[in-house]
């Protein structure tokens, strides 16, 4: 591969990476301060926003990964709804496995042992806090992949224009009302 056929590879990887990346880092900040001020009444810590940054970029590295899966677009001829559904799926039932792992590691390595750690961290799991957050991942992947399957098909540039201009002189709106301002 040639040093320009590279930086083009690597320019066109990072360009798809970024608007997932961008929209989970948002929307998953937005969470750790919803849970913040659920719980605690109070701002999320430093280290939350953290770790919802490093989350959101690890979704932008999983989104671009899982979009070169060979099953990952698997019903691209029925309505966008069946893929956008599909792919949400997926998404959310990795999240949860890495999510209950995450837990599981976490109780393990504590200062009881592996058993006793579990154990432990079983008899006080917040389930209504996991599945309240768990909740919120599953509406936030299925923004995103019902979003992506309409820009899949309308295209960038189609739903830049839709949503940013310019818009044609005297063009009008469904229904037949000129646009413009009301």
């Amino acid at each position: 591969m040639q040093a320009s056929q590279a930086k083009d590879f690597f320019v066109s990887e990072f360009k798809h990476m970024l608007p997932p990346t961008i929209f989970f880092i948002i929307c998953f900040n937005v969470i750790a301060l919803t849970v913040a001020l659920l719980a605690e009444g109070r701002e999320a810590s430093l280290g939350a926003h953290a770790g919802a940054t490093l989350a959101g970029m690890v979704c932008g590295k999983a989104v671009l990964v899982a979009d070169r899966l060979p099953f990952f677009n698997r019903y691209p001829q029925y309505p966008l709804i069946w893929n956008a559904l599909w792919k949400t799926l997926l998404y959310v039932a990795v999240t949860f496995a890495f999510r209950l792992l995450e837990k599981l590691l976490s109780a393990a390595t504590g200062e009881y042992g592996f058993s006793a750690g579990v154990a432990e961290h079983v008899a006080h799991f917040e389930w209504s806090r996991f599945f309240a957050i768990q909740l919120w991942l599953l509406i936030l992947f299925f923004l995103y992949t019902a979003f992506g399957e309409l820009v899949g098909q309308v295209g960038r540039a189609r739903i830049m224009q839709m949503f940013f201009g310019p818009v044609a002189p005297g063009a009008a709106e469904p229904g037949g009302r000129p646009a413009g301002p009301s």
